[in-house]
């Protein structure tokens, strides 16, 4: 982002969308007050040439980045012991702590962790609300004015997400109630024969500045046979009892929650990557359960709590929201730990299943999900994983891009349309590495347990410093963004064209 902000392209951009650790960056670059310029969220664009070891050890803590720097195992703890506490106290919802943690470390900082806060889009959205309701104390988070729209992906886990939440206190709803705003787009019943861990299912979710939802209909297909999904609501009346009745405009009225839907909340489910595993055992582990009811036959079908995960069990490159909503060109960057050619069983042909999957091309390890997640045709992933490897070998950065259409059946129910897909894979850009001095590329070469980068670029999800399970330190951070900025800032350097490609015009 700090590249794309230093070609001055990120006005081009209608949306950013991302998943599971992609939202810690995503949600306060797109919330954060705007005292924040945008010079010191996204830190310093840094020549390689004058890149230095002592600098790189370094972060401003106004920089995002500096966010990452709170998840040692040490403060975890802490945390993880004082909301257990809360919950042991009966203030606590035991689903919650995951999302109270990320509230404390990831949005503290920059000021969006207050736990009474509700969000919306803008003023437009807020003055809505606002006629149709009263009694807000605090003022509502809103999607900053110069941000593309943001979209965080979760993903709801059926049918073992449909256990009580273990071990937390009922929520009581009060007697009060709330209008929102429902929106319920029409889809046929999706196929779910697909298993993937014992017995579990699992569904596209998306959370936005404006609305929580899916717009995929899954008819009998809830708890008790109820429906689910079918559109979206308001935000402010997501995890909320059953509605009491809506009326013929879709606006339905809810009874309040006990606890209001946060921005944490959207990061806890978007970056909740063992939920899956967790519902297995029929233990929340800490991540979140919302209560839900779909919009259809609203107030007639009861809400129900229900397990929502990382958007990374489903679909983990991020790519669906903008899909849905008919972006043309589309940046899909692969934060993978491989890299290319790598053997690793969750690749294919060398190329992070995350890719191939969307080809219909499931890797031997698939991690836990083998549902159809196949948008594409297969015979494109050929040329795809064949353009990344001749990028890698020439030292270029690798970037593919082609034109796919969508296949007219897809699990995810997306209208067919041709977009421009650039694929940028986290690699190594030889480019950026050979202007490097010599005692900035020793640093790759050192063997440090506790500051790892003999992987780099291609840190470990969980686990790259020993003793930590995922904290990265200050030199781990700095260089893969001076290495992405590097790219992106060269990539957009020629007018209208990113990477050598063309761009549309209109």
């Amino acid at each position: 982002m700090r590249g794309l902000h230093a070609a001055d392209v990120l006005p081009l951009f209608g949306a950013i969308s991302c998943v599971s650790g992609g939202t810690w960056f995503g949600l306060p670059f797109s919330f954060a007050p705007a005292a924040y310029a945008d010079g010191q969220l996204l830190g310093p664009m840094v020549a390689p040439g004058d890149i230095t070891v002592s600098g790189l050890n370094y972060i401003s803590g106004q920089c995002l980045g500096a966010a990452l720097l709170n998840l040692t195992d040490l403060r975890l703890s802490e945390l993880y012991t004082y909301y257990v506490g809360e919950y042991v106290a009966g203030h606590l919802p035991f689903d919650k702590i995951w999302s109270r943690i990320l509230n404390d470390t990831i949005l503290n900082p920059f000021g969006l962790d207050n736990t009474g806060t509700y969000f919306t889009l803008d003023q437009s959205t807020l003055a809505a609300i606002l006629q149709r309701n009263g009694g807000f104390a605090d003022p509502f988070y809103m999607l900053r004015a110069d941000r593309p729209f943001f979209i965080a992906g979760g993903t709801q886990i059926y049918p073992l997400g449909d256990l009580a939440r273990q071990g937390g206190p009922a929520r009581r709803s009060s007697a009060r109630s709330r209008p929102a705003r429902s929106r319920a787009p029409r889809a046929a019943p999706l196929d779910l024969s697909v298993r993937n861990l014992p017995g579990q299912i699992y569904r596209h979710f998306e959370y936005t500045p404006g609305y929580t939802g899916t717009a995929q209909l899954f008819s009998q297909a809830g708890i008790g046979g109820l429906d689910f999904g079918n559109g979206y609501v308001e935000n402010f009346c997501f995890d909320t009892p059953t509605p009491l009745g809506v009326s013929t405009a879709n606006i339905a009225q809810v009874p309040v929650g006990k606890y209001p839907f946060l921005l944490s909340d959207m990061i806890g489910s978007s970056s909740a990557a063992l939920a899956s595993v967790l519902d297995e055992f029929g233990f929340s582990g800490g991540f979140p359960f919302f209560d839900y009811w779909p919009i259809k036959d609203i107030g007639q079908e009861a809400s129900m709590p229900y397990s929502f995960g990382d958007g990374g069990i489903l679909e983990n490159t991020g790519i669906v929201p903008l899909l849905r909503r008919g972006y043309r060109v589309i940046f899909a960057f692969v934060n993978t730990p491989f890299p290319v050619n790598s053997d690793d069983p969750g690749c294919v042909n060398g190329i992070d299943g995350q890719i191939s999957r969307l080809f219909g091309l499931i890797p031997s390890d698939d991690y836990g999900s083998s549902q159809d997640t196949q948008i594409f045709a297969t015979s494109q992933f050929v040329a795809l994983a064949d353009g990344l490897k001749t990028a890698r070998a020439s030292g270029a950065p690798v970037v593919y891009a082609d034109r796919y259409p969508i296949l007219p059946s897809n699990p995810f129910e997306l209208a067919v349309y041709t977009p421009l897909i650039f694929w940028l894979y986290n690699d190594w850009n030889e480019s950026w590495l050979g202007q490097l001095q010599p005692e900035v590329k020793q640093l790759f070469a050192e063997w440090n347990p506790i500051d790892y980068l003999e992987n780099f670029p291609n840190y470990a999800t969980v686990g790259q410093n020993d003793g930590e399970l995922l904290y990265l330190t200050p030199r781990q951070i700095n260089l893969l963004a001076h290495m992405w900025c590097y790219t992106m800032l060269e990539g957009f350097r020629t007018g209208g064209q990113a990477f050598g490609v063309a761009l549309p015009t209109s």
